[in-house]
């Protein structure tokens, strides 16, 4: 199971707790002057009220706040459209997604009869709950920021309190403090066997992935799309599983490398060294980085070639060449001033492994100043023959692919957000693509061509389609 970067998630929702915690401080005390002498209550009430109001805080924060990965905004008022249509693509995000979204609103429903005994049946807490996420999804819309309106997300959202009630309920009644109508421990009980059932669900899609392609997101999905290639293409293909060793390891050699000493420490996923003067960090994807030493800031205006061997032979007197790397590109890096401004800050030089090599993907950087290398990374990754797929023809992928609506698709139209409304697609290349592969696999992927055609305009793009037949 997959929530993306794990240690980002973690620091979003401690620095949004922290600051939920800070911004209720003044505002429980505006609350409690106001109203101490209408509702008394003691010292523990006030801690609940208080963490309460902390965890509204922190909902509308998450849920309002402008977001830079959903800019298009949109309304769905078809129930359980979205939800199936993320099971039925598998995507990461999309089952992330669907999972918090319901894990959201679980406190809400522990919190609501706490705070107000009157609040004393499930349907009451349901009715709460869905009047909250009802005045989310319409704020999301008036709000700017471009969210959208989801009819699923309230459906998800009232289940996730239904369930925070019922677990409230169930604790209650083992505690002997609260002796609930027959019909009301009925209906709690329902709510939580349902719960299993979501999390297998959600768990059967994610395992039911292991040789299907997963699109984390939908980008440019033609409405119509046919395939009219008549060339015979494979029947099957080879499919590659990355080659993994223990993090401690790869850290181990990497400090035996580079004559690095200390004591490894764990951060997050990642496994660090640090020394006075060197920097070492092995991700949980195994990639790593290297820092020598803080940049200059200044550039290298040294020839590209001159920059380019330079940065061959540190890789190649430490061990870290790899056969089949295709020729340096060399680019610029940018830095940020104080004020905010982006600014040229060195050279990168980057060596990416060979496309048509299915062993080794990914690419080496190094990073220049005019004192020299400050800095190497590495996102290069080995895999090893796992095995032998059968394929689908790539109309049967197209049409396979275009029922989820989930695909990659670049069209050159002249506008960048034009959407296409048909694709005609008259030729197919069978490419290997890790960086959307699921399970870290390099599996095949038809990558098909043709002309794309939206709003009185044509251009040609591609589409990729996974080609494993399951």
């Amino acid at each position: 199971m997959y929530f993306g970067d794990v240690g980002h998630t973690v620091y979003t929702m401690f620095f949004t707790g922290l600051f939920g915690l800070l911004l209720a401080a003044p505002v429980y005390a505006l609350v409690w002057i106001l109203t101490r002498r209408r509702f008394p209550a003691k010292a523990g009430m006030h801690a609940l009220r208080y963490l309460f109001l902390t965890y509204l805080i922190c909902v509308g924060m998450l849920t309002l706040v402008p977001s830079g990965f959903d800019m298009q905004g949109g309304v769905n008022l078809v129930p359980f459209s979205s939800i199936a249509e993320a099971f039925l693509s598998t995507s990461e995000v999309a089952l992330g997604l669907i999972f918090l979204n319901v894990l959201m609103f679980v406190p809400m429903g522990i919190f609501l009869p706490w705070v107000f005994p009157k609040v004393d049946r499930l349907y009451k807490a349901v009715l709460i709950s869905f009047g909250a996420t009802l005045l989310i999804e319409l704020l999301q819309v008036l709000l700017p920021g471009g969210r959208a309106f989801d009819v699923d997300d309230i459906i998800l959202n009232t289940f996730g309190g239904a369930i925070g009630y019922s677990l409230f309920a169930l604790g209650s009644m083992l505690a002997k403090k609260k002796k609930p109508l027959l019909r009301e421990k009925i209906a709690c009980i329902a709510a939580l066997v349902l719960l299993p059932a979501v999390l297998f669900g959600f768990l059967a899609a994610e395992n039911g992935r292991e040789f299907k392609y997963g699109f984390p997101y939908t980008l440019m999905v033609p409405e119509e799309a046919e395939f009219t290639g008549r060339e015979a293409y494979p029947e099957t293909a080879m499919t590659y599983v990355r080659v993994l060793q223990p993090q401690e390891e790869t850290l181990s050699a990497l400090a035996e490398t580079f004559s690095l000493s200390g004591t490894p420490e764990k951060e997050g996923n990642s496994f660090v060294l640090r020394t006075a003067d060197a920097y070492l960090s092995v991700f949980p994807d195994y990639g790593w980085i290297y820092s020598m030493r803080s940049p200059t800031g200044l550039p290298n205006e040294r020839p590209a070639d001159e920059i380019a061997a330079e940065a061959e032979a540190f890789l190649r007197q430490h061990g870290l060449w790899a056969d089949g790397l295709q020729a340096a590109e060399v680019n610029e890096t940018l830095g940020v001033d104080p004020d905010g401004t982006e600014r040229s800050s060195g050279k990168q030089v980057v060596y990416a492994a060979d496309e048509a090599d299915h062993t080794v993907t990914g690419w080496l950087s190094v990073f220049f100043d005019n004192s020299g290398i400050y800095e190497v990374s590495s996102s290069l990754y080995r895999y090893a023959p796992y095995r032998e797929a059968k394929l689908a023809s790539p109309g049967e992928a197209l049409a396979d692919v275009l029922k989820t609506h989930r695909c990659y698709v670049t069209a050159e139209f002249d506008a960048v957000t034009l959407h296409p409304q048909k694709a005609v697609l008259d030729t197919a290349e069978l490419v290997y693509d890790w960086g959307m592969s699921s399970g870290r696999q390099n599996l095949p992927v038809w990558k098909l061509s043709g002309t794309f055609y939206g709003d009185g305009e044509q251009a040609r793009g591609t589409i990729m389609v996974p080609a494993i037949l399951e």
